[in-house]
């Protein structure tokens, strides 16, 4: 039963990330916490390793389509792996129950998030809002900000074990003007290296837990791949429906069983 578990938190979690850009972590952490009954550090520490692998087959996918641009997010991706390793030292510091709770009011903003563009029938971010955005005075406050974000989204990695797909999906829309393509492509390519750096920290404390991660990582690697090639034929609003329900249910099961 165990195995079969893990082979279907790896279908899941690739799809989502295939079909989403979201973090492995919706999935890994609850299926590790509630389904096989691991610490919630370990399988947060797990979460980040899955989310390492599933995210570099994600993003394979969209730089074979030209949609990876790393030369512009440097500074994001150095914030955020910076960020990563502060996350995980407060998560030594603070109650589980804490984090357990973030981790649930993380899932809920997410979800409101993916509600309120299917609600509305609009991309993440339309052309109409990337034309609003004023841009900074100058280049070097652009980047300061853009590094400001990542380090705040490598805390959030670090500290409940999510990626921050969303948040560098904003980042790189409102901050560098990206497309929403290369937004996808090159924040989850970011999103790994932020995972990585949080997963280091975790592997450092013994908190990751290499079984689960094998069967789940190789199961999300293939599906999400594949996912990830043919997720353009789907509308966006059901993208955004789907992932909202999910994570809402993925909230709600982590407070019940908090």
């Amino acid at each position: 039963m165990p195995v079969i578990w893990l082979l279907l938190t790896g279908v899941v979690t690739g799809t989502l990330t295939g079909f989403t850009g979201a973090s492995a972590v919706v999935v890994v952490v609850p299926a590790l916490t509630v389904g096989l009954h691991l610490p919630f550090r370990e399988a947060v520490g797990t979460s980040l390793a899955v989310d390492v692998v599933t995210s570099l087959a994600v993003t394979r996918s969209y730089a074979r389509a030209g949609n990876l641009r790393l030369r512009r997010a440097w500074i994001l991706i150095l914030g955020a792996m910076a960020g990563a390793q502060t996350g995980v030292l407060l998560a030594h510091r603070l109650p589980v129950r804490g984090l357990v709770g973030g981790f649930a009011v993380f899932m809920f903003g997410m979800a409101a998030n993916f509600f309120w563009h299917a609600w509305r029938d609009i991309p993440l971010v339309s052309v109409r809002a990337r034309a609003a955005v004023r841009p900074p005075a100058s280049p070097a406050r652009r980047l300061a900000g853009v590094g400001l974000i990542g380090f705040l989204v490598g805390n959030v990695a670090g500290l409940i074990g999510a990626s921050g797909g969303v948040l560098f999906l904003l980042a790189l829309l409102y901050g560098l003007g990206f497309t929403l393509r290369e937004a996808v492509g090159t924040g989850t390519a970011a999103m790994a290296l932020s995972a990585l750096s949080g997963a280091l920290g975790y592997a450092r404390q013994g908190e990751v837990d290499a079984a689960a991660w094998a069967v789940v990582g190789l199961v999300a690697v293939v599906t999400g791949f594949y996912v990830a090639g043919g997720v353009q034929r789907i509308p966006e609003r059901f993208q955004a429906a789907g992932t909202g329900l999910i994570l809402l249910g993925v909230g709600l099961a982590m407070v019940w069983h908090g």
